[in-house]
C-alpha cells in the first residue's frame, strides 16, 4: 500500500489544484445557494422609526402609573403611515395603533389591546385597565440594525435568512461566487442508456445521471456528455469536449485493464496527472489531474466508488470553485450501534444511516454487497470513516461522520 497516496493528503492535491471562479453578478431571486462575494452594510436603520410591537394604544406611561385610567383616544396609526404626520401625544391621552405603525411623539409604551375597556358612550375614550413600563411593546429606532453595521461578509453562504437581509437593504442584484461548469462523461462498451433495455453483457449507465446529480446538488451547471466507448480516438473527443468545463468527470476506465484507456488519453491530450491511486476503500483508482485551469477527476467504474469519491474530493472542489472559504466537509461524530471491520491500509468510507437518539448521534453501517451494489447510496445519510489503520470498531465505540449533501432530506 506504499504507493497509495492518503486521503487527507490526496484531497490537499485536490483543492490546492482548483481555482476559485470569477465573482459574478445575480438578481435576488437566483441568489439562494451561492456564495456571497461582497461585503453587505446596512444602508439604514432598522427599524427606521420608533415602531409598535402590538395591536393596541400609543399611550405615555406615567399616566397609568396609579392605577387604571381613562385616556382621550386623539388619532389612530396605520402601519405605513408617515412619522412625520403623527400628532404629539399630551398627558391624558392615546393614539390608537397597529403592529408595525410608527410610535407618535411623546408616547412611550404601548398598552396592548387586551388591557384595555371601551368607555360607554364615548368612541373617542378607552379606559386602560393595567399600567405599562416606559418601552413595553414598542421597538425604539436602530434597535435591530443602525446604518452602516456589518450585517453579511464576503464567504457567507446564501440561504433564506440571508435573502431576507439582502431584501431589507434592498438589493436586488448581489455579487455572488461563480457557478461552476461540470461536464460528465460516462466511459465503457458495456453501458447504453437509461432509456434502453441493456442486452447480453450489457448495462444501463447508472454513473452519469448519479454524478450529474451530486454535481448539481452541489450548486454546478451540468453537461450531460453521455457515453465514450472504449476506443482512444471516440473517448479523446468526448474528453476535449469535457476539458471546455471547469470540471471534467468521467467513471470508468481508470484500473489497470488493457481497456482502461482514460489516463492514456488524458495524458495524450495534455492534461497533467496529479495522482491515479488513493488509500481509500471503495475508490481507489482515481485519477486526478488538471490542465489549464481545468481540473479532471476519473472516478472508478463501480456506483458506490464513484458516488464515494466525488462526496470526498470533487464536491470540496466545487464548493472552493463556487467562493466558499472553506472547503473541506465538516464531520461529525457519532456513536456505532454495531461492529465494522475492514482490512487494514485504506481510510474505509461505508454507507450509515445516522438517527439521534437521547442526545446521541447513532450510527448503523448499512449491509452491502460491495462497491457495485447501486442501491447502497440509496439508503444511507452519511459515510461513516473508519481509520486506515483500523481494522476493526466496535458497537459503542465514536466514529467520524461526512454528512452527504442531502443528509437532512433523508
Amino acid at each position: 500500500m506504499a504507493d497509495l497516496l492518503p486521503v487527507d493528503r490526496a484531497l490537499e492535491i485536490v483543492l490546492q489544484a482548483t481555482t476559485v471562479l470569477p465573482a459574478e453578478s445575480a438578481p435576488l431571486d437566483a441568489a439562494t445557494g451561492r456564495i456571497l462575494a461582497e461585503d453587505l452594510r446596512a444602508d439604514r436603520d432598522h427599524p427606521a422609526f420608533d415602531k409598535s410591537l402590538m395591536d393596541g394604544y400609543a399611550v405615555i406611561a406615567g399616566d397609568l402609573a396609579s392605577g387604571p385610567r381613562t385616556l382621550k383616544v386623539v388619532q389612530e396609526i396605520v402601519a405605513g403611515a408617515d412619522p412625520a404626520s403623527l400628532l404629539p401625544l399630551a398627558p391624558g391621552t392615546a393614539a390608537r395603533i397597529m403592529t408595525g405603525a410608527p410610535v407618535p411623539p411623546g408616547a412611550d409604551a404601548v398598552l396592548i389591546v387586551e388591557q384595555s375597556e371601551a368607555v360607554p358612550g364615548d368612541s373617542r375614550a378607552i379606559r386602560a385597565t393595567a399600567a405599562v413600563r416606559p418601552g413595553e411593546n414598542l421597538a425604539r429606532r436602530a434597535t435591530d440594525v443602525r446604518e452602516g453595521d456589518m450585517l453579511l461578509a464576503a464567504g457567507d453562504f446564501i440561504g433564506a435568512g440571508e435573502i431576507g437581509v439582502l431584501a431589507a437593504c434592498g438589493r436586488g442584484r448581489v455579487r455572488v461566487g461563480g457557478r461552476p461548469k461540470v461536464g460528465v462523461l460516462a466511459t465503457g462498451d458495456e453501458l447504453v442508456p437509461v432509456g434502453e433495455s441493456p442486452g447480453p453483457g450489457r448495462i444501463r449507465n447508472t454513473n452519469g445521471p448519479v454524478l450529474a446529480a451530486l454535481a448539481e446538488r452541489a450548486g454546478a451547471k451540468v453537461t450531460d456528455l453521455g457515453i465514450a466507448p472504449d476506443r482512444e480516438s471516440a473517448l479523446a473527443e468526448a474528453i476535449e469536449a469535457g476539458l471546455r468545463t471547469d470540471m471534467l468527470v468521467l467513471s470508468g476506465g481508470v484500473s489497470m485493464g488493457v481497456h482502461d484507456l482514460v489516463g492514456k488519453v488524458l495524458r495524450s491530450l495534455g492534461v497533467e496527472i496529479l495522482f491515479e491511486r488513493v488509500a481509500i476503500k471503495p475508490g481507489k483508482p482515481f485519477t486526478f489531474g488538471r490542465r489549464g485551469a481545468a481540473i479532471v477527476g476519473g472516478c472508478p467504474g463501480n456506483p458506490v466508488s464513484s458516488y464515494v469519491i466525488f462526496q470526498v474530493f470533487l464536491r470540496p472542489a466545487l464548493r472552493k470553485m463556487a467562493g466558499h472559504p472553506v472547503p473541506r466537509l465538516a464531520t461529525v461524530r457519532g456513536t456505532l450501534t454495531g461492529p465494522v471491520r475492514q482490512r487494514p491500509g485504506r481510510t474505509g468510507f461505508y454507507q450509515a444511516r445516522a438517527r439521534w437518539d437521547a442526545g446521541r448521534l447513532l450510527v448503523e453501517i448499512l449491509p452491502t454487497s460491495g462497491s457495485a451494489d447501486f442501491s447502497a447510496c440509496a439508503r444511507g445519510n452519511v459515510l461513516a470513516i473508519v481509520p486506515a489503520d483500523s481494522a476493526s470498531l466496535s458497537a459503542g465505540d465514536p466514529i467520524d461522520l461526512l454528512l452527504l449533501d442531502d443528509s437532512a432530506d433523508r
